[in-house]
């Protein structure tokens, strides 16, 4: 969500497309329906924060402990 540029109400986004792997263009309304404006962002992947584990990395003891105690699937609502 991002703020109207005019009347600074919530803009909620409708669409949006690629333009590269890691620029994206997204589209917005505003919902004050006294302004109603269309606007357009760009947004960018300006830097990576954690690149993700890979495999032959050894995974974090606790997180794994974690995962190994979580049940495989949810409980169905009938049981």
């Amino acid at each position: 969500m991002m703020h109207c540029p005019f009347c600074k109400t919530s803009a909620h986004s409708r669409t949006s497309r690629y333009l590269s792997d890691s620029v994206k263009h997204r589209y917005y309304q505003c919902q004050n329906v006294l302004c109603s404006a269309t606007f357009r962002s760009m947004e960018s992947v300006e830097s990576i924060i954690c690149h993700p584990v890979t495999g032959d990395e050894p995974a974090d003891e606790f997180i794994q402990g974690e995962m190994d105690k979580a049940p495989k699937q949810r409980p169905s609502a009938t049981q």
